[in-house]
């Protein structure tokens, strides 16, 4: 019985600059695993947390598809043989409707909607104020606005 999943998969931005090469990837690796893809999208470019083999940025794709739970291994390895996918990330996804899976998927309006952002990431931290406090002695206290650490 074929069960529902969610992949992540991150490519080389050279290869995945065009996404239709990045999806045509994708659905070699899920042909290959006798998959069937319900939704599969461009994620976003980011900047990586650290190298991968040798690459600083990567492109994401998202994709959900339904499978043999036995075939997850093969689409696992083959992502890991591809020379363009550079990692992945395969979850099951059971219950999730389309419309969840909608939800999910990223907004092109996202990086403009924060105008002080650098590279469409996240918003610029605000500067913390200083208060006095009853000893006379100054506290670094957080904006009203400002994130919390952490979150």
């Amino acid at each position: 019985m074929k069960r529902q999943y969610e992949a992540m998969f991150l490519f080389d931005p050279g290869f995945a600059g065009d996404f239709a090469n990045a999806e045509q990837e994708i659905r070699r690796i899920m042909d290959r695993a006798e998959a069937e893809i319900v939704l599969c999208r461009r994620w976003d470019e980011r900047k990586l947390a650290y190298e991968i083999e040798g690459r600083k940025r990567g492109v994401y794709a998202l994709t959900y598809f339904l499978a043999e739970p036995s075939r997850i291994r093969g689409v696992e390895r083959d992502a890991q043989l591809s020379e363009s996918v550079l990692r992945v990330l395969v979850l099951q996804a059971e219950g999730l409707t389309r419309e969840h899976m909608e939800q999910f998927m990223p907004s092109e309006r996202r990086a403009e909607s924060h105008p002080d952002t650098d590279d469409g990431e996240r918003p610029a931290r605000r500067p913390r104020t200083t208060v006095a406090v009853a000893d006379g002695d100054e506290e670094s206290a957080p904006d009203d606005h400002a994130e919390i650490d952490g979150v």
